[in-house]
C-alpha cells in the first residue's frame, strides 16, 4: 500500500426502500493528507464517509491501511480510524466531559497513566479542561462538538474523519479548531460546507453531486466552479 491509507473503487450503495445514495465513487487519500470533501445536503458525503468505517456497506470496494472493510476487520480497522460524526450527542453519553474523552483510551486497553495523559492532551487541544467535570449536557452546542473531537483524539488514530466539525463554532473557536486540526499529524477526510475553513486545511477537494464525484482539485477552483459559498 505504500504511503495509501484509503482507497475506494466503484462504491456504490441504495438505502433499503430509498434512492440511489452514491453512484461508482473513487477515492484515495494518501498519508499527511487532508481532502476536503464538498457538495450540497444530500449528495452522498456522510454516506461515504460512513462506508469507510463499515456503518455501511455497499458494491465496489473500500480498503483502509490495506484492509477491506469487511465485518472481519472492522475492531483493526476502527482502532486506526477516528470518526466525527455529524451530530455530537450521538457519540458524547459519559457522566462527565473526562469520563467521555477518557472512554476510547480505556477501551483499548492503555494503561491508567497513558489515559490520563491522552485525556489531558485531547481537552488541551480543544480548550476544554476548565469544563473537565461537567456533564456533556450542561455544555454549549459548540462546546459538545469539541468535546466529542477531543475523544476521539484521544484515541490517537492514523486516520481522522471529520463530517462538519465546524458546526456550532463561533469565529475564534473555528480559528482554534484550525489551527489544532493543521498541528495534527494524521491524514484527514474532512467534509464540510465552509469553503474557508477548507481551504485553511485541505491538500485538494473532492466535490459530491447526486451520489458522485464530480469534480476533484484545489478548493477554491471546486468553489469558483460550483459557485460554493
Amino acid at each position: 500500500m505504500g504511503d495509501l491509507l484509503i482507497e475506494v473503487r466503484d462504491l456504490a450503495f441504495r438505502y433499503p426502500g430509498g434512492a440511489q445514495a452514491l453512484r461508482g465513487v473513487n477515492f484515495r487519500l494518501h498519508r499527511s493528507e487532508t481532502v476536503a470533501v464538498l457538495g450540497a445536503n444530500g449528495s452522498g458525503k456522510t454516506t461515504f464517509l460512513n462506508h469507510l468505517v463499515g456503518l455501511l456497506s455497499g458494491e465496489g470496494s473500500v480498503r483502509v491501511c490495506g484492509l477491506p472493510v469487511i465485518a472481519a476487520n472492522l475492531g483493526r480497522i476502527r482502532q486506526r480510524v477516528g470518526m466525527l460524526f455529524q451530530d455530537a450527542d450521538d457519540q458524547i453519553f459519559m457522566p462527565t466531559v473526562e469520563d467521555d474523552v477518557a472512554f476510547g483510551p480505556l477501551n483499548l486497553g492503555l494503561p491508567a497513566e497513558v489515559v490520563r495523559e491522552r485525556v489531558e492532551w485531547s481537552l488541551e487541544q480543544v480548550g476544554l479542561n476548565g469544563q473537565r467535570r461537567l456533564p456533556p449536557h450542561n455544555l454549549s452546542a459548540g462546546e459538545r462538538r469539541r468535546a466529542a473531537l477531543a475523544g476521539v483524539l484521544a484515541t490517537n488514530p492514523e486516520i481522522l474523519l471529520l463530517d462538519e466539525p465546524a458546526t456550532f463554532l463561533d469565529p475564534p473557536a473555528k480559528r482554534a479548531l484550525v489551527r489544532t486540526l493543521g498541528s495534527l499529524p494524521q491524514s484527514k477526510v474532512l467534509v464540510t460546507h465552509e469553503v474557508d475553513f477548507a481551504a485553511a486545511l485541505a491538500d485538494r477537494a473532492v466535490f459530491f453531486e447526486d451520489g458522485a464525484i464530480v469534480a476533484e482539485g484545489a478548493v477554491s477552483e471546486l468553489a469558483d466552479r460550483f459557485k460554493w459559498r
